[in-house]
């Protein structure tokens, strides 16, 4: 039953990735799906501050969701694995030691099932953290359409949905709120420790 849940929740993450760049429609009703729930924090103290409470809350929730779906013990051991193995594997190339190449090609088979693995682990909670995480950049990308302004440091004036290199300027307020306040949540439940 556990991996009929852990399927369909990859699928609906996939789906929610791929939904956003193909259809608008879908992106909209993504975006107003969330409009009950944040349009009124909205209303009430503004884009800039709305954005950093839906980062504290996107920290939160994927720092649990990592917590609770990676085993971090089990996840250094492994990586400590493949590290020796791929340490012994270019010392025996290096050295040209065919007896040792010959015994680490049957150990490769083992390494390579280690490393899906690994990376099956770290890929778990993204997709769980996704199916949250675009209906937010969805509904934020609606709220940018209504033309707030915000005045930030350096900048004075702006509307959100103004350009900076490649993304709208909420994305990066967004991000910043996002990886400043999640660095806080994780040393607070010893995440990854």
């Amino acid at each position: 039953m556990r991996d009929v849940a852990k399927n369909f929740l990859r699928a609906l993450g996939i789906t929610f990735f791929i939904g956003i760049f193909i259809s608008s429609e879908f992106r909209d009703a993504l975006g107003n799906l969330l409009a009950p729930f944040f349009d009124p924090l909205y209303n009430d103290i503004g884009v800039l501050y709305t954005i950093i409470v839906l980062s504290a809350i996107t920290a939160g929730y994927s720092t649990v969701i990592q917590k609770l779906t990676v085993d971090y013990k089990k996840l250094k051991e492994i990586q400590q694995k493949v590290m020796e193995f791929q340490k012994e594997y270019n010392d025996a190339v290096k050295k040209n030691n065919k007896e040792k190449l010959k015994r680490l090609e049957k150990e490769r088979e083992e390494v390579m099932r280690l490393q899906s693995q690994l990376m099956s682990m770290q890929f778990d909670p993204m997709f769980y953290t996704v199916i949250v995480t675009i209906p937010i950049f969805m509904w934020m990308y609606r709220i940018s359409t209504f033309n707030p302004i915000v005045n930030v440091p350096f900048a004075g004036e702006i509307h959100v949905g103004q350009f900076y290199l490649i993304f709208p300027w909420w994305v990066w307020w967004y991000m910043f709120n996002s990886i400043a306040i999640g660095q806080i949540v994780r040393k607070v439940l010893k995440v990854g420790v």
